[in-house]
């Protein structure tokens, strides 16, 4: 399991819940995993016996809720407990561990630690190098032109051992020694290790780094420069910047500050350098499926740059803004996914359904990104840095959304579960919410024509929605390809209020909303809709964050706190100890049923956190 993340925006490390590194996306934050989820392991030599890092026990945490990753392990024999504290470099694509051994007995102790690496260099095992440096006395792997060092410091011993080979590395690591074969090529793996002498009842250090660059020139250059006094001193000044860092978002001392503060450092490390969010970098899936959450949906993204833009972030929402400038369709759209490097993404929306050529989109990704950046202008009110931002995003999509309607609702496309065709109300309230905050803009830009048209066609479509997709005094979820109502009871029914397309006191909305609450709350959780199958593994589905967090939001601005603040409770009690959160979990056990973390997950906690916080008065 994905315990904890790491990243800068140019290297992204997940741990698992024994403190290994599990993940390593460079150069772009989810695009390419350099290790494809295989350990980077960590065995122990006492001089007789070594012991891998699954003998060991292991706490992993965030220490103070930053961006710096504590790992504590016990042994029983020797008695030893190692504290490592891991953190990513604020600029450099750099992985920092300072390793303190403690010696717990009346004996002096010399062992040896070593880290054994088996890189995927782009996501792909063949033709791989290893070779040790002389020049860096590092181990470097490289292909092409991704090149990563691996190095052991310390204070008192300067010499690292080291190993490369086709074979299995970690037998040759039971004596204690490595045989040092210099270089290997095709499936490769490294082994590098340090002698440690640690008197009784004392401590040794030692300082495990990974860098990553594009040429051996550059790798050489930025591992020559690491030294131990320079790692301390990189210690300090990273964990003062994301304690500042957070201050700007966190104005909590209570409780609830804890996953508040790694929601946004969550939400942050899966940040690309050029505005991309992934939705998790949880590689574990893509064995099982050939694919995973390394992408940007921009619905998930939308929801993601408006919980920093709530938070106070919005110089960094105005960057992934940026980047969906730079993806947008000519036509005034957004497709399925993309990868983080502006390119077109897998997908599974057809091109031609039912016999006729279609879009093969989710119209709410597009509105949402647009209904995004009309909030956050509303915000921060920053005209000038929206300008470019406004003519190739929120202008021709505004055009898009308005022509790409009938009968005064839109035209079918794919609802936000990825799973149906047809009108949806969850896409109808956000493509109202789209022309209703890109018409803020529109007319602040200086077109006025247009943002008048917009609400006029917002306003339509509140009329077309009650006259066709409400029963019995609640709305439906959708009107299939065919015509046919889905009576269905969903959780993204909640839109309509969401979006601001029906008053929260709307008897439409309360109905739907006690709908919702009866028939979707399963063991304190809400599930997406009645008898969803997806990830099934009981006899009930399983309850999301991102729903539970849904009609928390609603409670909160409906006033009723009490139930908000259960149903936030209930949350915090789906996160991992480390503090992150899942996509979804078990209905009984409530352990995670997919991807962890969601980023998704962490935006609507910052969400309705907010909400809840606003009408509580709780500081």
């Amino acid at each position: 399991m994905r315990y904890a993340s790491l990243g800068n925006g140019k290297l992204l490390i997940n741990l698992d819940e024994n403190g290994r590194i599990v993940d390593i996306y460079y150069p772009y934050i989810g695009l390419e995993n350099q290790i494809s989820g295989i350990p980077i392991r960590k065995a122990l030599w006492d001089g007789e016996n070594l012991k891998f890092d699954l003998d060991w026990k292991t706490e992993v945490s965030y220490l103070d809720n930053n961006n710096v990753v504590e790992i504590k392990s016990d042994l029983e024999k020797p008695k030893i407990s190692i504290t490592s504290y891991d953190f990513v470099d604020i600029d450099q694509p750099i992985y920092y561990s300072i390793i303190k051994i403690l010696n717990h007995d009346n004996i002096k102790r010399n062992i040896k630690l070593f880290y054994y690496h088996d890189f995927n260099i782009y996501s792909n095992p063949f033709g791989d190098t290893a070779l040790f440096d002389p020049y860096t006395f590092s181990v470097i792997h490289y292909k092409s032109k991704r090149y990563f060092a691996t190095k052991l410091l310390s204070t008192s011993n300067i010499d690292m051992d080291f190993t490369t080979s086709k074979d299995d590395i970690t037998r040759d690591m039971e004596d204690g020694k490595l045989s040092k074969n210099p270089i290997a090529h095709g499936n490769v793996q490294s082994a590098i290790g340090i002698d440690i002498e640690i008197e009784p009842l004392s401590f040794g250090k030692v300082y495990y780094v990974i860098a990553a660059e594009k040429t051996l020139e550059g790798i050489r250059n930025l591992i020559n420069r690491i030294s131990p006094a320079e790692i301390e001193s990189k210690f300090v000044s990273n964990y003062m910047f994301w304690k500042s860092w957070l201050s700007k978002g966190n104005k909590l001392s209570n409780e609830l500050s804890r996953l508040y503060n790694i929601s946004l450092l969550i939400i942050k490390n899966h940040m690309d350098i050029n505005g991309s969010f992934i939705a998790s970098s949880d590689y574990s899936f893509v064995n099982l499926y050939g694919d995973s959450y390394q992408y940007c949906w921009p619905r998930d993204c939308a929801y993601a740059a408006y919980a920093l833009d709530v938070a106070g972030y919005g110089e960094l929402v105005v960057k992934h803004f940026n980047f969906i400038k730079d993806i947008i369709n000519d036509e005034g759209f957004l497709y399925h996914k993309y990868n983080p490097n502006k390119t077109l993404a897998s997908s599974w929306h057809p091109w031609y359904y039912e016999g006729k050529r279609i879009y093969p989109i989710q119209e709410d990704e597009t509105a949402l990104e647009v209904w995004s950046i009309g909030s956050h202008y509303e915000k921060y009110k920053d005209l000038d840095e929206l300008i470019a931002i406004y003519k190739r995003v929120v202008k021709p999509s505004m055009y898009f959304m308005m022509r790409f309607v009938e009968d005064g609702l839109p035209k079918p496309s794919f609802d936000l579960w990825e799973e149906r065709y047809g009108i949806h109300l969850f896409t109808v309230a956000t493509v109202y919410g789209g022309l209703i905050k890109g018409s803020l803009l529109a007319r602040d830009m200086g077109d006025e024509t247009l943002g008048n048209d917009a609400e006029d066609v917002a306003k339509v479509m509140i009329e077309e929605t009650k006259k066709k997709m409400v029963y019995n005094g609640r709305f439906i979820r959708r009107i299939d390809e065919y015509g046919n109502i889905d009576y269905t009871v969903d959780a993204s029914m909640y839109a309509p209020y969401f979006f601001g397309m029906f008053n929260i006191n709307d008897p439409l909305v309360v109905n739907t909303m006690k709908m919702i609450e009866n028939k979707l709350i399963v063991n304190g959780g809400v599930i997406r809709y009645e008898n969803d199958y997806y990830q099934r593994r009981k006899n009930l589905p399983n309850p999301w964050i991102i729903t539970t967090l849904w009609l928390t939001e609603y409670y909160a601005d409906a006033g009723n706190t009490s139930k908000a603040k259960s149903l936030i409770e209930w949350v915090n009690l789906r996160a991992t100890k480390s503090g992150l959160l899942p996509e979804q979990v078990d209905p009984e056990n409530f352990t995670s049923t997919s991807v962890i973390p969601l980023v998704w997950s962490h935006a609507e906690y910052i969400i309705a956190l907010n909400k809840y916080l606003a009408k509580s008065n709780i500081q």
